[in-house]
């Protein structure tokens, strides 16, 4: 039954029909039909325009939309009526009211949706006069369709955005751990150090990706009644961002470390182990922000004290008879690599347990 479902999902969105769509066309029918019932006399396609406008992926963006467009409304009208009193409707007029309608969102700091409906609105009104209460039938419509969006929202399951943040998160530790496994072939000369940095700065664009599905999965949490699952999936997240940025900014220094050492002409092949061990680790740990069980946790563990042992056991062989030079560089990448593991842990021990 529920491979039908998700078959019959999958081809309706096929044609363009997908869960905003099917919610934003029940909003619009519902802010007609409320219009016409609590003010048969007034404009009602204003409530279903209001509906289309406020109506966003999450139920927060939707109470903003919803705001920024009364806010609009009455401070349009109140121009245009004033304006009204006084000026006959011309061209002239109407660029006036729609130039003090921006100049006053421009004073106020207003959002620049807002300004846009302040004009409109002016320009409405100004256009349509006041006759048989248009503007109080045009505030009273988008008050009506904009609390439609918003409840309709809130009752068709808003979009659960969590589960791509924390594949996004996720996707990040795999990343990073790939590019780990890649330090071994500048280290066997089969790749310059440089190429290996140019990954491992890469890694930027999927923190932007990573931070950016962890805010839209906070936003679409807002004004949710039931989703404590859902929020501890988003805190969850958002440690687990954290710490992978440290660990990309840990595997960048460690490429520009390789640069270094191969521009001094030295092999360090005891650090291919250390590089394969550390990767291990971080995938590990990319594995318990989508699976936080108990036994994701004890594979992390495991890792880790793993690495911690290859770390130990390559830094001594690196180090035998090494002269100063060396052992500083030398000592940069076990130095960060020993940092990798301790972001794990602490990642482990603080957000996981």
């Amino acid at each position: 039954m529920n491979g039908m479902i998700r078959d019959a999902l999958l081809w309706l969105r096929k044609l363009g029909l997908d869960l905003q769509s099917v919610k934003t066309a029940l909003a619009c029918g519902l802010s007609w039909v409320l219009a016409e019932a609590v003010m048969p006399h007034s404009y009602p396609y204003f409530a279903p325009i209001a509906a289309i406008l406020t109506l966003q992926v999450t139920v927060a963006d939707s109470i903003q939309k919803g705001l920024y467009r009364i806010v609009g409304i009455v401070v349009g009208i109140g121009i245009s009526l004033l304006a009204g009193q006084w000026l006959s409707v011309n061209a002239w007029t109407v660029a006036l009211v729609v130039l003090a309608g921006l100049a006053v969102s421009n004073a106020m700091r207003l959002n620049a949706q807002i300004g846009a409906q302040i004009g409109v609105s002016a320009l409405l009104v100004l256009a349509f006069g006041n006759a048989n209460g248009y503007a109080a039938y045009r505030i009273l419509e988008t008050l009506l369709g904009s609390g439609v969006a918003v409840a309709v929202n809130l009752a068709l399951v808003p979009r659960d955005t969590t589960r791509e943040a924390l594949n996004a998160a996720s996707g990040l530790g795999k990343r990073i751990a790939a590019v780990l496994r890649d330090y071994d072939e500048a280290v066997r000369g089969k790749r310059r150090p440089s190429q290996v940095l140019e990954e491992a700065r890469g890694l930027l664009l999927l923190i932007q990706r990573g931070n950016e599905a962890t805010a839209l999965a906070r936003q679409s949490l807002k004004f949710v009644p039931l989703g404590r699952m859902r929020r501890e999936r988003v805190e969850r997240v958002s440690a687990a961002m954290e710490r992978l940025e440290h660990l990309s900014v840990q595997a960048r220094g460690i490429a520009r470390s390789l640069i270094e050492l191969d521009e001094a002409g030295l092999q360090v092949p005891e650090l291919v182990p250390a590089f394969a061990a550390a990767a291990d680790c971080v995938d590990r740990f990319a594995d318990t922000v989508t699976d936080p069980s108990p036994e994701a946790l004890d594979k992390l563990r495991e890792a880790t004290e793993r690495a911690r042992n290859v770390q130990l056991e390559s830094l001594g062989q690196s180090m035998a008879g090494a002269d100063p030079e060396r052992l500083k560089l030398i000592g940069s990448v076990y130095a960060d690599l020993g940092r990798m593991l301790t972001e794990v842990v602490r990642t482990e021990e603080s957000g996981n347990a």
